[in-house]
């Protein structure tokens, strides 16, 4: 790391450069700090690169796709400009070395720092994956360290340098020979079973010193990713067992991430780094501090620290690395973390949901005054529209009316959201880059299921301020303790609908893929090549008693359940009750066929095919 000399941009975009961290072949690496102090990784590109439109046309759409990977074990953009003279990524910065720096510094980890190693990589694949991308280089020098576990780097943009090929220019295979998987080695369509594949070699790595397919030369580390069953026997039981799974050659016999996940929480021990890497990671805080803080003094080549510098090359190109509040390490330094001892509260922990928090989260407990009440007065008690959202309307400072909507709808007006430049709870602030008298502004939580939260503030010219303040302050709520509704032991609110589907009805029904998509806490959609199965649970207001409406909401009774049916030939919708709760609300299910078809006419024969094994596991009133 070196200061920025007279040959270095002042400031890109709203980062002002403080520094350079390296330099390669794709462009350099600088040290950012945003308006709120934050360090971040500028990676500026060179020009000769990208006088190609198709290029820059892929790289933006890279960037967007990655934009939406968020989470407390991935990396996050945070800023771009794809129209520059040489276009330039904002990306969070960690202050914590590679897993690479760390095994070959300290040796291999122990049970410990295999666990949490374990947990994180799962944690990072679900939400790379859930994006959809494939990271393509998963290895030892893209995996940085923190004291709150792994942080994954440089996923999703490798695509937007390849043109979606397989070689580069040379006939060199992209990736790391030792860490990839062996459909990648062949140049293979790849699939998300190909990073579990590499999140296997990395843990192999980090529990023996050395990949388990390394050999003196790049064919035959080839060869031995191909055709060698690798030496796992150094690896400690449970563990060897787990990695062995990843690293079945047959891409369809190893585990998802979300397996992955399971059988790392089950290992023994509590997940911690060794005392040594902890160290080491607090070296990289305290230099983080210095930059932050506009105290670190330039340094001659000589004085370079000797671990490795993280280049930046074609392999690695615009990868992003994780954001490190000063307010939590300045809190860290205090507290001694990373040295000795167990592990304390961060002072900006990351904003995790379990799956049984974010089916029950109250919403309207998320707008209550104690929550929201500097903002304004409120006019009303805050109301829901059902279990998934909430609204309020408050008086601001100068008396005019605003309201605010917090949702764990999917809500996919937000599909093309981008990030904001800002960072909560380790996660990146995403929302439409608008100002007016509606703005909405979200963080997107890494659970099993994944669930955005959304701010909708109107009243003001620009309202947007205001949503980023009462997002944060929702998301503060969250992190010490998230307020939960009470239901009933037999609620279908505790249910996943992903879960209880059957594939096989679905396959006969939808046809292939059958790919079952959760949206939210309480809702799935399957889809296949004949059409869309949707399922979603609710709380509603009761409709037994409802009057026809045309062909429309017609009275029905299905599978012993009350309820309306909308039948329109080829789509169709049943709406059931399934639990009556109080008043005039009651928990009901929501189903629908969508067909890709306009030829097919039997929409709800087909709807009961795949629902009437559903109803057969939900609760009797």
């Amino acid at each position: 790391m070196r200061q920025r000399d007279r040959k270095d941009p002042e400031a890109l975009g709203r980062y002002r450069i403080v520094g350079v961290i390296g330099s390669g072949g794709m462009g350099r690496v600088l040290l950012g700090q945003g308006p709120d102090g934050r360090l971040v990784a500028v990676k500026q590109i060179h020009a000769e690169l990208t006088n190609d439109s198709e290029f820059r046309a892929r790289f933006e759409r890279e960037i967007h796709a990655s934009g939406k990977v968020t989470g407390a074990y991935t990396a996050g953009i945070v800023g771009y400009e794809v129209d520059a003279e040489n276009p330039w990524l904002a990306s969070e910065y960690v202050a914590g070395p590679s897993l690479h720096e760390a095994v070959n510094d300290f040796g291999r980890l122990n049970p410990s720092g295999l666990k949490l190693l374990a947990i994180g990589l799962a944690m990072a694949l679900l939400e790379i994956h859930r994006a959809g991308l494939v990271h393509r280089d998963l290895k030892p020098g893209n995996v940085l360290l923190t004291n709150e576990g792994p942080r994954v780097i440089d996923f999703g943009i490798a695509r937007a340098l390849e043109g979606d090929v397989s070689l580069t220019a040379t006939g060199a295979v992209i990736g790391s020979p030792a860490y990839m998987s062996p459909e990648q080695a062949e140049c293979q369509t790849l699939t998300p079973a190909s990073d579990v594949f590499s999140a296997g070699a990395v843990l192999a790595m980090a529990a023996t010193g050395v990949s388990p397919f390394a050999a003196v030369s790049t064919p035959q580390t080839l060869y031995n990713v191909l055709y060698v069953q690798p030496d796992t026997s150094g690896i400690p039981e449970p563990m060897r067992a787990m990695v062995d799974w990843c690293l079945n050659k047959d891409p369809g016999k190893r585990p998802s991430p979300s397996e992955l996940l399971d059988a790392a929480t089950q290992l023994d021990g509590a997940p911690v780094w060794p005392v040594r890497v902890r160290r080491r990671v607090a070296e990289y805080e305290r230099d983080a501090l210095a930059w932050s803080t506009g105290e670190a003094a330039p340094l001659t080549e000589e004085q370079q620290p000797s671990r490795p510098r993280r280049e930046f090359s074609r392999v690695r190109a615009l990868g992003a690395v994780v954001i490190v509040s000063v307010l939590a390490l300045l809190g860290s330094l205090l507290v001694g973390i990373g040295v000795k001892g167990n592990a304390v509260a961060m002072a900006d922990p990351p904003l995790t949901l379990t799956d049984r928090e974010a089916q029950l989260l109250d919403m309207c407990a998320l707008l209550e005054p104690d929550v929201v009440g500097e903002f304004g007065t409120f006019a009303s008690a805050p109301q829901p529209s059902d279990v998934t959202s909430c609204s309020v309307a408050v008086d601001d400072p100068t008396g005019k009316r605003v309201s605010f909507k917090v949702s764990t709808d999917f809500g996919w007006a937000y599909d093309d959201a981008i990030s904001m430049g800002s960072v909560l709870a380790w996660l990146p602030v995403q929302g439409n880059r608008k100002e007016g008298r509606t703005c909405d502004r979200f963080v997107q939580l890494q659970t099993g299921l994944r669930i955005p939260i959304n701010v909708d503030a109107s009243g003001l010219t620009d309202s947007c301020p205001m949503a980023e303040r009462v997002l944060a302050a929702i998301v503060r709520r969250l992190q010490v303790n998230p307020p939960l509704r009470k239901v009933a032991a037999n609620s279908t609110q505790l249910l996943n609908p992903c879960a209880i589907m059957d594939r096989e009805m679905n396959l006969r029904v939808l046809g292939d893929p059958a790919a079952k998509n959760p949206i939210g806490a309480h809702e799935c959609w399957v889809t296949g090549i004949n059409g869309e199965f949707h399922l979603g649970f609710g709380v509603r207001t009761r409709n037994d008693n409802k009057k026809p409406t045309g062909n429309y909401d017609k009275p029905t009774v299905f599978g012993g359940r009350h309820g309306l049916i909308d039948d329109r030939g080829g789509f169709c919708e049943y709406t059931l009750t399934i639990l009556p709760t109080h008043d005039e609300l009651a928990e009901q299910a929501v189903a629908r066929f969508i067909p890709y078809d306009t030829a097919i006419t039997d929409g709800c024969d087909r709807l009961r095919t795949v629902l009437s094994p559903v109803l057969a596991k939900l609760p009797q009133s």
